[in-house]
């Protein structure tokens, strides 16, 4: 009876589900415009929200969260927008300027290098905005 109850649920699971006319997406970096909240040091252990600022390119590009690479006490982080495709009413937007919370939770005393993505120069290569913050107990 067991069986019965979830091939009937996968069943209508997979009828009701058409990939014709789900929207499809992709992933987008988006350079950060500022950082606010960067405190004078962090405490080991200890959450820090940081305000990361960015524009939102279009109507159909939506924040996904933060892409963070760690390489010992270096974080290089990037704002991830996830980008509808196939609207027709996307809009291109100048100034719509967005606010994403980052939380921060340093687990070792000694410092962390916050490299911030904002953009690739006129050759192509991304810059960053770095921030040198000591981490104390």
């Amino acid at each position: 009876m067991k069986n019965i109850v979830v091939i009937s649920i996968l069943l209508c699971i997979l009828v009701g589900c058409s990939t014709d006319d789900a929207p499809t997406f992709f992933f987008e970096i988006t350079p950060t415009d500022t950082v606010g909240n960067i405190p004078d040091h962090f405490v080991a252990g200890q959450a820090d929200t940081l305000q990361v600022t960015y524009r939102r390119p279009s109507t159909c590009h939506g924040f996904d969260g933060f892409e963070i690479n760690k390489d010992g006490t270096v974080r290089e982080i990037a704002v991830i927008t996830k980008v509808v495709q196939g609207r027709s009413s996307c809009t291109d937007l100048e100034n719509d300027v967005r606010i994403a919370p980052l939380i921060i939770r340093p687990e070792e005393i000694g410092e962390i290098i916050l490299r911030f993505f904002a953009g690739n120069d006129q050759n192509g290569n991304p810059t960053f905005m770095t921030f040198n913050v000591p981490i104390i107990e």
